[in-house]
């Protein structure tokens, strides 16, 4: 239940550009056009990427191209915290980091690099500005004393002057604040003893390669004490002064605290590491920490990951407002901590309404079976937000594994693919890591990821089963189904494709498609049969049967191919019927009317359906595969579920509606519920599904007999 999907699509560097500039352009004027900037970031990605899949990780890399945002002025307020924010969601999908071993944790050290990369470069042409200017204003004073004091004095940079064997002979006013002493007593005053370095033997060893000439200036970062104690972070600038005849005279000292600089560094670091709303490390914190795990596991060592998602925390969000969504992300965080206080363990939001909790092995980490438990019961407590108690409830996935061999990918897909069989139980629900289940989801959820692929290549077809009369065979319509033939020779089959458009977001285009591909076969077979084509039967998804354009989409399709609305038979979900009352069922009885025969496919056994026949004008209704499988299990007449629908059929006749049944493999199932009422079935009894070339033949006198 992650924000960022697993089915998420890969990311281009042009498009990663294109949001990075956008991100950036909020945050500061940007003197290049819209094109030059993102042609610039492009080729900055393009460094970081590299950067990322070096071998060690090119950390240098990436503190160059944080130079070429100061460079070019990308320097505003946000514009590196949101520069981090685009990248590290950006960075992981692009294809060229696919296959880098450890990917997670390779950008987000790039990352850190950048941050790091950033703060220095704008500290450089900070300093750099301010000694072209010291400089200036102490050459001023050298050549006109009247026209240097005032700059000189003014300065917010400390400056001060002294003999090349560091005597202070004049400093000004921010100087003495930085040290802590007023002006008049800083001269005369050695140097080390101002900036308290007479151990520091970097400093002097800087100082003595100045006035020797092996350098012509230095920076020196380094925390300064000054006479009342206080501690600031600084950075110390040295360079000579010369007389109009290029001879060394002086030496120039430039102290900035930086203090600031050095918060605003560790800011950015903390943005790169911790979520803002809860103060909670993020997920590329928590990954990294995975990685550290590992590394140092022994092969006997075992390490805990949970993964939770808060139930329909929209509800929240949408209802009462974000305000009180974020009031209920703290809470969330705050019980996390507690449950997990005194383990060696990292709790860590990991977007959204998602959470992880990391427990590294130790002599008192609960099982897993103590843990989930406490973590839905410590959740389970109302939060309170202005007088209004709000439910809260969360689905748990816990994995608990050796660390051998283990990588935090393989981990952290493991621990989704527990939270979402946990999710799919209901809420307050949690589980526990089993491998056989999850390869079993895992191949589900790769399947579903390579669907819309498969889609725009043509794998997936259109195939046609014919429905028969169960009394004498006679075929009164041909269902299309789906068909998916891979390139490794398996098969999906109708159902599974369907589920799994359903994940990949393709469920709606696809029942479109069905629906105009099929009247397309319809047509076409019509025109080769002597006897009259049966009807077209086409199950529409649920999203279609939802879709308010449902009516102008069958419309067209019958438009375009030319097929009567008589010859058309479609398929609405029970499910749709239910949940969508008012556009559902206006566009059922304009299909109707336009002479279309609509049929409800049912998904209970019992007779609650009824009163959707009675208001609407259904014509049939299918059977639900899972009752026709039990029945077919259970034929006998003790069955209560064969008992209701002997009952039930009639009822069913009584509204004017044919009975469809579906999945009637064998002579023994035909008979049955042919002996119970219903009017036609199809499956592997009469004919498989069957391409449209095949259409034809299988329809040539336009009966089956099986027998």
């Amino acid at each position: 239940m992650s924000a960022a999907s697993p089915l998420e699509p890969d990311l281009t560097t042009a498009g990663l550009a294109q949001a990075w500039a956008q991100a950036t352009g909020q945050t500061t004027y940007l003197a290049m056009s819209g094109d030059e900037t993102e042609q610039l970031l492009e080729q900055l990605i393009t460094r970081l990427v590299a950067a990322v899949a070096a071998t060690p990780v090119d950390e240098q890399a990436a503190m160059e191209v944080a130079a070429e945002l100061v460079t070019h002025d990308l320097t505003g307020s946000r514009s590196i915290g949101r520069s981090i924010e685009v990248l590290a969601h950006g960075l992981p999908r692009l294809p060229q980091l696919r296959d880098v071993e450890r990917a997670e944790a390779a950008v987000l050290r790039v990352l850190a690099a950048l941050s790091d990369g950033y703060a220095e470069a704008l500290r450089r042409r900070t300093l750099d500005e301010q000694e072209q200017v010291a400089q200036a204003l102490v050459q001023a004073r050298l050549d006109a004393e009247a026209r240097f004091r005032d700059g000189f004095l003014s300065s917010t940079v400390g400056i001060a002057i002294s003999t090349l064997d560091g005597i202070v002979v004049d400093a000004n006013h921010a100087f003495a604040q930085i040290v802590g002493l007023p002006s008049a007593d800083l001269i005369g005053v050695a140097l080390p003893e101002l900036l308290q370095a007479e151990d520091d033997t970097a400093l002097a060893e800087a100082y003595r390669k100045i006035t020797e000439g092996e350098l012509p200036r230095f920076w020196y970062r380094r925390a300064l004490m000054d006479a009342s104690g206080e501690v600031a972070w600084t950075h110390l600038g040295g360079s000579l002064l010369h007389d109009a005849y290029g001879v060394p005279t002086h030496l120039l000292t430039i102290v900035e605290n930086i203090t600031e600089l050095q918060l605003l560094r560790q800011e950015l670091s903390r943005q790169a590491l911790y979520d803002v709303l809860t103060g909670l490390p993020n997920e590329h914190h928590v990954t990294s920490r995975l990685q550290e795990v590992l590394e140092r596991a022994g092969p006997s060592t075992q390490v805990t990951l949970c993964r939770l998602n808060l139930d329909n925390f929209s509800v929240i969000n949408d209802g009462i407002g974000r305000t009180a969504g974020d009031a209920l992300l703290r809470a969330v965080a705050e019980r996390l901590s507690e449950v997990v206080q005194g383990q060696p363990a990292m709790v860590a939001r990991m977007g959204g309404d998602d959470f992880a909790i990391l427990i590294e092995d130790g002599p008192d980490s609960p099982e897993p079976g103590v843990l989930a438990p406490s973590i839905i019961e410590a959740l389970s407590e109302p939060v309170y937000h202005e007088g209004c108690g709000l439910a809260l409830s969360a689905g748990v996935g816990v994995v608990r594994r050796l660390a051998s061999g283990m990588s935090p990918a393989e981990l952290l897909r493991c621990a989704d693919t527990t939270l979402h069989r946990a999710k799919r139980t209901g809420g307050g629900q949690w589980s526990l890591h089993d491998p056989q289940a999850d390869a079993r989801d895992w191949a589900i959820y790769r399947l579903a990821a390579e669907m819309p692929g498969a889609f725009e290549i043509g794998e997936i077809t259109l195939r046609y089963q014919p429905v028969c009369e169960l009394e004498g065979g006679r075929i009164v319509a041909i269902q299309a189904v789906l068909h998916w033939g891979r390139t490794d020779d398996t098969v999906v089959a109708h159902p599974t494709c369907l589920a799994l458009a359903e994940q990949s977001g393709l469920l709606g285009h696809l029942g479109r498609w069905m629906v105009q591909e099929s009247c397309r076969t319809a047509i076409a077979l019509g025109q080769d049969m002597a006897y009259g084509a049966p009807l077209l039967r086409v199950d529409l998804t649920t999203p279609l049967s939802q879709d308010p354009d449902l009516v102008g989409m069958v419309r067209d399709a019958l438009s375009a191919t030319g097929l009567p609305a008589e010859r058309l038979r479609l398929g609405v979900p029970l499910l749709s019927l239910i949940r969508g009352r008012g556009d559902v069922l206006d566009s059922i009885g304009v299909l109707a009317e336009l002479g279309i025969e609509m049929v409800m496919l049912a998904n209970a056994a019992g007779p609650e359906y009824l009163a959707y026949l009675e208001d609407l004008p259904l014509r049939a209704v299918e059977i639900s595969p899972d009752v026709v499988a039990r029945i077919a299990a259970r034929p006998g007449a003790d069955s209560v579920v064969a008992q209701a629908l002997r009952h039930t059929i009639p009822l069913l006749h009584s509204t004017g509606a044919t009975v469809i049944v579906p999945g009637v493999d064998t002579p023994e199932q035909a008979q049955w519920w042919r002996s119970a009422g219903a009017n036609s079935a199809r499956g592997a009894y009469f004919s498989p599904p069957v391409p449209a070339s095949e259409l034809p033949k299988l329809l040539t006198t336009g009966f089956l007999d099986p027998n």
